[in-house]
């Protein structure tokens, strides 16, 4: 028996300017699962996460999460963004980044609670930061970094964690530390939904993908989509997908927005 769809593409669209980031991408994701998002750089990954969590606003075609708009289930939806996306010299402690988990749950103005700090506390401790609480994010490394990141999403307390690149620029432990800490929230009826760049490990580490190309090339569990020749479609096929692409841009044929 499948698991339950919790993320839902239909039609999905996004053009910068009149360059196509995604183009009609339609996939259900299911729920519990590890799920890795792959594609060549400048596929749309980054792009594919930002529309669900509404950071990015379609061309045409739409996302759903837990068949509600994302307004509806937020506080259950977790985001950590690409490194290069935030702010590092922002004057905040491990802390206060972490805290922040628990204010995007309780609302902004509401003061901590006791429960609040112990639950910072217990995520800060899941990704061996406690230690550098009162530490400024910006003298961190990069694996340290990513792992405050990751503590703040967990501090949160969501269902859904859609995380871009967490292991870009991490070493060997941080990366160890997030598979093995993802297995744990997997099993405690998470769903993780991960851009993710290296094939290698791509295996090991996702139940479920998502190969992106602009298009959407395949999606299904890991060892039916896993294929020789699908990898070629997605990695070998680029400027062939661009060229069709531009070409129904210059047509006008856009799919049309509907929900």
């Amino acid at each position: 028996m499948s698991n339950p769809t919790i993320v839902e593409a239909h039609n999905l669209t996004v053009v910068y300017g009149r360059k196509p980031a995604l183009w009609n991408v339609d996939f259900e994701l299911p729920e519990k699962q590890v799920i890795g998002i792959m594609g060549p750089n400048g596929s749309g990954k980054s792009t594919l996460l930002k529309s669900i969590m509404g950071v990015v606003e379609p061309t045409s075609g739409f996302t759903k999460v837990y068949d509600q708009e994302l307004s509806e289930v937020r506080d259950r939806v977790s985001y950590v963004p690409q490194r290069q996306d935030i702010d590092w010299d922002f004057p905040a402690s491990v802390w206060d980044i972490v805290s922040m988990g628990r204010f995007q749950k309780r609302g902004l103005f509401k003061k901590l609670t006791a429960e609040d700090k112990d639950i910072i506390t217990e995520s800060l401790e899941k990704v061996n930061m406690l230690g550098f609480s009162k530490r400024q994010i910006s003298q961190l490394s990069g694996g340290q970094q990513q792992r405050v990141f990751l503590a703040r999403a967990i501090a949160q307390q969501g269902d859904l964690f859609l995380m871009d690149e967490p292991f870009a620029g991490v070493d060997i432990a941080t990366e160890e530390m997030i598979i093995s800490l993802l297995k744990e929230m997997k099993t405690a009826g998470k769903t993780l939904v991960i851009v993710h760049h290296d094939l290698h490990t791509a295996q090991s580490y996702f139940d479920h993908l998502v190969l992106l190309n602009t298009r959407l090339v395949a999606s299904g569990p890991t060892q039916d989509v896993f294929t020789d020749q699908i990898l070629t479609d997605t990695y070998g096929g680029k400027l062939t997908t661009i060229a069709k692409i531009s070409q129904e841009l210059e047509n006008k044929e856009f799919p049309i927005r509907y929900k």
